[in-house]
């Protein structure tokens, strides 16, 4: 029997997919009108496409990946959607997660660099940012998925395998939260569809047919590699009580606790404890403070490490001693805006302060 697995929808760049993108850029689009013999049902879809098509973005990533080769640069393609006046575009973490550069490609067609704003890898769930303002740009609504019923249609837009505005309608197969709770306590619910999901659909938009965001693609139950009508969708909601950001705070980095053995093994320190910086994400607060990531992947005493970037001594004056200590840092910084850091880097102490002020609000119901 085959073994089902889960897989990102990622797309890496392929040589001939690059070629045959870029002859379409060049191409002049043909103008189409709906014919006039379309059913009602036709009519109102290619309405709906039409009027939500704007809103929907292309995303191009760039990562420096370091392996046993040296380094390389990692490219891939995923979608996105335009949530806000601001340029907000909500998508999914994989798609943007450890992403050196984010270029967005909007409808009509120009490229704008973006900036990581929020991501939570476990849920799949990431906004971003463009930097530069345009107010010709359009933004959708957000729907309530909790008004869903299995049966109902839904409507996919995205860039599978780069191929970009593809369009495709199924319906909604079912509900699943895999027993999963996010933060501790925000339930998961993913949306299943048979609406046609590929790589490359990652963080795009489901529609319902009122033309109102009502989940992110995520990923895809598959035997065959492709796609076999199970597709998974993070449910708008679930992505709402994510970015609730008032009483929350993201940092925007990936780590992990070393004791005392551990960090007298790597850095030659007499500590209690430490959170090793793994990875920051580019724009996120941390980055902003000019705390660092690792390059260097390693394995020590059967755990898996990546090297060479910060070790945090202290978050909010509370020492990173142990996860009693990191709980009390954590009750603490949940209050503040401004969070003082203390961490080892090349043998030297050195402080920093993050700054999460700007992200003391709630995106997703700010429209």
């Amino acid at each position: 029997m085959k073994r089902r697995t889960y897989i990102s929808l990622t797309a890496f760049f392929c040589v001939f997919i690059a070629s045959a993108l870029s002859a379409q850029e060049h191409a002049s689009p043909k103008v189409r009108t709906a014919p006039s013999y379309l059913s009602a049902e036709e009519g109102s879809t290619a309405k709906l496409y039409s009027r939500v098509i704007p809103s929907v973005v292309t995303i191009f990533t760039s990562q420096r990946v370091v392996n046993q080769q040296g380094p390389r640069e990692q490219r891939a393609v995923g979608s996105g959607v335009l949530i806000t006046p601001e340029h907000h575009v909500l998508t999914a973490a994989h798609v943007v997660d450890g992403a050196d550069i984010i270029i967005v490609k909007t409808h009509d067609g120009k490229t704008r660099r973006a900036e990581l704003l929020f991501s939570e890898p476990s849920a799949d769930i990431a906004l971003i940012r463009l930097l530069e303002a345009s107010p010709t740009l359009r933004h959708v609504e957000l729907g309530d998925s909790d008004e869903l019923v299995v049966g109902q249609l839904a409507y996919v837009i995205g860039s599978p395998y780069g191929l970009e505005g593809s369009f495709s309608v199924g319906h909604i197969s079912g509900f699943r939260d895999f027993g999963r709770l996010y933060q501790g306590t925000i339930q998961a619910e993913l949306i299943q569809t048979d609406a046609a999901i590929n790589s490359g659909n990652s963080g795009g938009p489901v529609f319902n047919s009122r033309g109102e965001v009502i989940g992110i693609a995520s990923r895809i139950l598959t035997v065959s590699g492709g796609f076999q009508g199970l597709g998974f969708v993070v449910s708008i909601n679930t992505a709402k009580k994510l970015m609730a950001l008032e009483d929350r705070v993201y940092i925007g980095i990936e780590g992990i606790f070393l004791n005392s053995d551990i960090i007298s093994l790597l850095f030659n320190q007499e500590l209690e404890g430490g959170i090793l910086v793994e990875r920051v994400a580019k724009g996120s607060p941390a980055d902003k403070a000019g705390l660092r990531g690792g390059a260097i992947p390693a394995t020590i005493q059967g755990r898996d490490f990546m090297l060479g970037g910060d070790l945090i001594l202290e978050i909010a004056t509370k020492e990173a001693c142990h996860s009693e200590c990191l709980m009390r840092a954590h009750e603490l910084i949940v209050g503040m805006d401004k969070i003082p850091v203390k961490f080892l880097r090349r043998g030297k102490v050195m402080e920093t302060v993050v700054d999460v002020s700007n992200l003391r609000r709630n995106f997703l119901t700010e429209q």
